[in-house]
């Protein structure tokens, strides 16, 4: 029997239990990472539910306002004053159409003051006409990125747009802190104007 390995029960038995508990092992840890990468998901999407309303206050412009510019001679135009007076005074019931680069229930966010509407509903136009001529208060378009959190999930960033027509609009990061079991927004940076 030269150049043959002789096994014995007891050295398969081993080699196969040693296989399985590897085996078992790495499944253990997919199993794991998959949950951990789940929870995190679930703590950025609760976060930003958090913070979504106080984000858009902070950051959205009223494009009625933004795109309300007078003309050479118009600016103190008693006729343009007024329009721009009733235009400051006008806070309820606001539109903003939302882009969905995320997961966002925009019903359980509507309020006295904003009126949510998925960006999708209409066809994208450049100047976003559309928008305007079906829903009179208007406001603009905002799209938000994922939060960014620091290691110990005490600090986050994101990224809001804001888009009323085709060469208007603002970026902002917005930066977030937890503080005494809530998360708020503590700075805003415009990053980018069109």
């Amino acid at each position: 029997m030269a150049g043959c390995a002789v096994f014995s029960q007891g050295d398969v038995g081993i080699n196969i239990m040693t296989k399985t508990a590897k085996l078992l092992f790495l499944l253990f840890f997919v199993i794991i990472s998959c949950n951990k990468k789940q929870s995190e998901t679930e703590t950025e999407q609760q976060v930003f539910d958090e913070v979504f309303l106080q984000v858009v206050n902070k950051t959205y412009i009223d494009k009625r306002l933004y795109t309300h510019i007078p003309r050479k001679g118009e600016e103190n135009d008693s006729a343009f004053l007024a329009v721009e007076r009733e235009l400051k005074k006008d806070t309820a019931e606001l539109v903003v159409a939302v882009e969905k680069t995320r997961k966002i229930d925009l019903n359980k966010f509507t309020n006295p003051k904003f009126i949510f509407k998925d960006f999708a509903e209409l066809p994208k136009k450049i100047e976003l006409e559309n928008w305007s001529e079906k829903y009179k208060k208007f406001i603009g378009v905002m799209s938000f990125s994922k939060i960014k959190f620091d290691a110990k999930k005490e600090n986050g960033t994101l990224n809001v747009s804001y888009d009323c027509g085709g060469k208007c609009g603002l970026g902002y990061k917005v930066y977030l802190k937890k503080e005494k079991g809530k998360w708020k927004v503590v700075k805003i940076e415009k990053t980018w104007i069109s």
